[in-house]
């Protein structure tokens, strides 16, 4: 009983017993699954981020958020909105509108090389930068800072279509110019009006026209679907005429208010 030899499974006498001249045996590592509270490693990507990784590029591109269109109406309405109440308010002979004129200046100054030559330089300036304006009942004087500036003005005030006269001299002051104000009827005041307002719609017209080309750009690039353009188109739409609607006001109450004048 005591003398019966101890049979071994199969399997591990081969394991048991292996020749010195062979590798080691290698067995496999059991995976230990982490704690449930353990840190995630900064190697392996979360499931989130494989998530937002796929549908990152979809959620940057909002083709129904028109902020970058409608963040350039205010500039543009305090352009035209300004012009408007100078129209208003004096016409063309408004010191705020005659101030907006631009004069170029020239003048000869040493050239840079230090060679001692001369060069004319050119430079533009608003008229207000110039000269200060102050109405005086039928007539405007342009009190000029520095004589230099009387040539400019003088060519300026008499080349533009909205004046279209030679200042005079004052014989009192060598660096005051003298514009007389002449009267508008009214019916040039108005398509004056309408023209300034015809051309705040052309700026909003352009500026939804770069809006446009930038959401088709989008669908050319495949961040938007073509159903996803032709509905912000529609939307793009309905914001210009919100727009088109409110200078159409503005230009209503000019009209009304020169008509009660």
């Amino acid at each position: 009983m005591f003398n019966q030899p101890i049979r071994l499974p199969k399997g591990r006498i081969l394991q048991a017993v292996r020749p010195f001249t062979t590798t080691p045996a290698i067995y496999k590592k059991r995976k230990i699954a982490a704690p449930a509270n353990s840190p995630v490693r900064k190697d392996e990507p979360t499931s989130s981020s494989k998530d937002g990784a796929a549908s990152g590029a979809a959620d940057e591109i909002d083709p129904l958020d028109f902020t970058p269109l409608t963040s350039t109406f205010p500039g543009i309405d305090a352009h035209f909105k300004t012009q408007l109440q100078a129209l208003l308010h004096g016409g063309r002979f408004n010191p705020d509108q005659l101030g907006t004129l631009t004069v170029t200046v020239k003048s000869v100054v040493p050239a840079d090389d230090m060679s001692g030559t001369k060069v004319t330089k050119v430079e533009d300036f608003p008229l207000r930068e110039l000269c200060q304006v102050v109405p005086r009942g039928r007539t405007l004087s342009l009190l000029v800072n520095d004589n230099e500036y009387i040539k400019p003005i003088l060519s300026t005030i008499q080349a533009s279509p909205d004046f279209n006269q030679q200042p005079q001299r004052s014989d009192e002051n060598d660096l005051e110019l003298i514009l007389k104000v002449e009267m508008e009827r009214k019916e040039d005041v108005i398509k004056r009006v309408k023209d300034l307002t015809q051309t705040w719609r052309e700026r909003v017209r352009h500026a939804r026209g770069k809006h446009e080309k930038l959401m088709k750009e989008w669908k050319r690039k495949g961040a938007i679907r073509a159903d996803e353009l032709r509905k912000a188109e529609n939307e793009l739409q309905k914001v210009q005429n919100k727009k088109m609607k409110e200078i159409d006001d503005d230009e209503a109450r000019a009209v009304k208010q020169l008509g009660r004048n």
